[in-house]
């Protein structure tokens, strides 16, 4: 591989190649070259030049390592490799038939099997390339991507404001990239193990977590399922998932939800699958961290444990991550052997902030992104833009071998990470203006309809904490309530005792049979003597309960302080039975309310009154779950209420409540809200609209602090590019750097580009010099000057006049870039 990765150099950069060739060991070999549609060449080659060799060096790769039968011009495969980065759903066989049709030969398997395995070499050729770069630019280790890839993130510098969380980074699973199982015991040919991938972790490091959670089966319907769907053999009954680690009555809901959606993977037809998805990880700028292929199950808790355990070995403390169960699984890692080190770090897990509005509103004021300090505007929905991408994938990798289909993911992530690179500052700059906007609109509307309403901030900010508190206590019942309810009950069940006792007693005493002779017959005394010892058991039985309950009663009464012993005459006896006869209703009902008014936050929150139909559709999906609970609280309250002659509800209309004051009935319970002052639709979405200024202000200080991040990392890597040049002049490896360096700093140049068109914004309040990275010691040169000739960026709202703006200040860029050299 080494000599066909130095001939691909050379034939690449066309320098030192040599006329020194013997005619004898010249050969023809059938060619294919989509520029000159030859379909044979003379290779010329010396006596100790190896065939494969002579081809590179011809600008051709051959189909087989020692004898081939037809070579394939690298132009060929490097247009196949271009076109694959940027459309991943272009097969090999749908190149091999374009090249068929422009050679007018029919298309055979054969020329698909031949180009296969000819871009396999060309990739590992690459491949071998690429590792060659990053030595010589100090770009290699196990963890250079994670630790360096997202300069926003990593680039650290010094006398920068400490932010809230150190990182931010999301964790998904995703189950499109499926690779069909092997048929019954057949071998695969193709038993190579590809482990050049800076993304991914290895299955024996993903199973060290395999034991940590126990699995926690979700209750379910058996009535309501189809057994002939249910893979006795797939479903993973041992390992637990992501939600097993923890039983928190308030995210029990959450997790039924992400139990029951879960649920689907686990189909009959599923288990013809090895590889079953991916797990996958991000930063909040895009850049992928870790991935973990998904073996034969669904998303289990060791694939997010795992890629938790190398972040806490690798990234500094203080991190949040981001995961749609994530309210459930940082219970998870506490239980497992990380939860020590999580803690010492204080590193924290939340929900995304779409998936986190399916969630119950009691989870939803702890762990949804804009109710959390520090978030900022970030909404850690970065994986599902990946996995729609990715998504081009799933009918490639279908049937590929294992090897096969981790290369074509690996090369998919690494152009993913290339392009988010691209468009890291175009990024910054929308969250800029996103924030700026808010703060102009928003900021300037909330203080005036504060001053209407008569608040302050302070008020909205104690609304807060009395809705936590309110969530927590609905759908329970008064302690004092189930204790008086208890004891009337014991009272009630050892008066019937004590009844039941003396009767079996008198009727011990005075049974006489009515067939009763004296010196009756062995067959009469059998029968009597029978009945008797039935009649015994059945009195000790009854005083044995007797005494029990009694016991029971004396023990309620010394815990509640009761004496004389509660009379059905007395005031407390009276109104706790007529509160058992209501105590069914009343559960019903203070079920009922739970679920309705936590529906109805989570509407307001979503402000489904201003979205339209498709996307109103859309989100209303995610409640589906929820409406389904309330229609059956709905179904209970009616029965309980039917019975004690209260009105019943239509499950019609309440669907279509969308404010506290249209359900009348919730009037009925303890917990009324109605006369609270944070459950005012105009409060309400006060308290949503503070909370978005807030998340904003936020967004300004990370902006600020990550678009001089990447200022600086730009500069300093141009520093470092020019040091490394001039290292290698002279040398082989010169060229292929130099290509990296030459493209890199073209995307550099648009970054900085759009990087001051952001520092040009009238509300930008950042520092616009580069700074220092942290740990990097003194800087070697002065500061850079940041006042270059860029147009104005207000001139036109087209996207068309911003484009042109972008290439025009271009001209400024490269004409400062150039200056750096000098």
């Amino acid at each position: 591989m080494d000599e066909l990765t130095e001939a691909y150099v050379k034939w690449k950069y066309n320098f030192n190649l040599s006329d020194n060739f013997n005619e004898e060991y010249s050969f023809k070999i059938d060619a294919v070259n989509i520029y000159t549609l030859e379909k044979e060449v003379c290779i010329h080659r010396s006596e100790n030049t190896k065939a494969a060799v002579a081809l590179v060096s011809a600008g051709y790769l051959g189909t087989s390592p020692e004898f081939p039968s037809l070579a394939i011009s690298l132009q060929t495969l490097e247009l196949y490799y271009t076109l694959r980065l940027f459309k991943p759903s272009f097969s090999v066989e749908a190149f091999a038939k374009a090249l068929c049709h422009l050679y007018s030969i029919p298309f055979r398997r054969g020329y698909r099997t031949g180009l296969s395995d000819t871009f396999d070499v060309y990739l590992a050729i690459r491949r071998r390339i690429d590792s060659q770069v990053a030595k010589e630019l100090g770009h290699e280790g196990a963890n250079y991507c994670v630790l360096n890839s997202c300069p926003a993130c990593c680039y650290k510098l010094e006398d920068e404001p400490e932010l809230e969380f150190s990182r931010m980074w999301v964790v998904d699973g995703n189950n499109s990239l499926k690779r069909m199982a092997g048929i019954g015991n057949r071998e695969v040919s193709d038993t190579r193990i590809f482990g050049e991938s800076d993304y991914y972790l290895s299955e024996d490091f993903v199973n060290i977590y395999a034991g940590e959670i126990k699995a926690r089966p979700l209750a379910r319907n058996i009535e309501d399922e189809d057994p002939d769907e249910l893979q006795s053999d797939w479903v993973d009954e041992e390992h637990g998932d992501p939600t097993d680690g923890i039983e928190d009555s308030e995210l029990a809901q959450c997790t039924e939800n992400w139990k029951a959606a879960a649920a689907d993977q686990q189909k009959k037809m599923w288990g013809i699958f090895h590889e079953s998805g991916y797990f996958a990880s991000a930063c909040r700028h895009g850049f992928v961290l870790w991935v973990a292929d998904m073996i034969r199950s669904g998303e289990l808790a060791k694939y997010p444990l795992a890629i938790v355990a190398k972040a806490l070995g690798v990234l500094p403390p203080r991190w949040l991550m981001g995961y749609d169960i994530g309210c459930s699984f940082g219970g998870t890692i506490l239980c497992s052997s990380l939860g020590p080190e999580f803690a010492k770090q204080k590193c924290r897990t939340c929900v995304n902030a779409f998936h986190g509005y399916s969630h119950n509103a009691a989870c939803q004021q702890k762990y949804h992104p804009l109710n959390i300090l520090g978030m900022g505007l970030e909404d850690l929905e970065t994986l599902e833009r990946l996995f729609s991408s990715s998504n081009q994938l799933a009918p490639l990798i279908r049937y590929m071998t294992a090897y096969r289909r981790r290369v074509f993911i690996d090369i998919f992530l690494q152009q993913w990470d290339q392009e988010k690179y691209q468009n890291l500052a175009t990024m910054l700059h929308n969250n800029y203006v996103q924030a700026l906007n808010i703060l102009e609109d928003e900021a300037k509307a909330l203080q005036a309809d504060l001053l209407a309403k008569g608040i302050t901030i302070e008020d909205l900010e104690t609304y807060f904490v009395e809705e936590s508190n309110h969530l927590k206590e609905i759908g329970k019942e008064a302690e004092g309530d189930l204790h008086a309810v208890a004891y009337v009950e014991l009272l009630q069940r050892y008066r019937e005792l004590s009844s039941a006792c003396d009767n079996a007693a008198a009727d011990f005493r005075s049974q006489t049979p009515a067939d009763y002779e004296f010196l009756a017959s062995a067959a009469s005394y059998s029968r009597n003597l029978s009945d008797g010892r039935r009649a015994e058991t059945k009195r000790r039985y009854l005083r044995e309960q007797r005494d029990k309950t009694l016991f029971e009663v004396v023990q309620m009464e010394t815990a509640m302080s009761i004496s004389p012993r509660w009379e059905p005459t007395d005031r407390e006896y009276i109104e706790t039975i007529e509160y058992m006869n209501t105590r069914k209703y009343r559960q019903a009902l203070e079920r009922l309310y739970k679920l309705v008014i936590q529906r109805l936050f989570e509407l307001h929150k979503m402000n489904l009154s201003f979205t339209g139909y498709k996307m109103r559709t859309h989100i209303s999906n995610a409640l589906q779950r929820r409406s389904k609970a309330i229609r059956n609280a709905v179904k209970t309250y009616n029965s309980a209420a039917a019975a004690i002659g209260q009105l019943t509800l239509d499950w019609v209309k309440v669907t279509h409540y969308s404010f506290l004051d249209q359900f009348n009935v919730l009037q009925d319970t303890r917990h009324s809200i109605l006369d609270k002052k944070w459950a005012d639709p105009v409060v309400r979405h006060l308290m949503k609209q503070h909370r978005q200024v807030a998340r904003a202000k936020e967004e300004i200080q990370h902006c600020n602090i990550q678009i001089r991040r990447l200022q600086t990392s730009i500069f300093d890597e141009d520093k470092k590019f020019q040091k490394v040049l001039e290292h290698l002049k002279d040398t082989s490896m010169y060229f292929p750097v130099h290509d990296f360096i030459n493209r890199r700093r073209a995307v550099n140049q648009l970054l900085l580009s759009r990087i001051y068109q952001t520092q040009a914004l009238p509300g930008f309040t950042g520092n616009r010099n580069p700074g220092v990275r942290e740990g990097s010691g003194p800087p070697t040169s002065t500061s850079v000057p940041m006042n270059l000739d860029l147009p104005d960026p207000d001139s036109d709202d087209g996207e068309d006049a911003e484009d042109d703006e972008i290439v025009d200040g271009m001209g400024a860029v490269i004409e400062y870039m150039s200056n750096l050299s000098t």
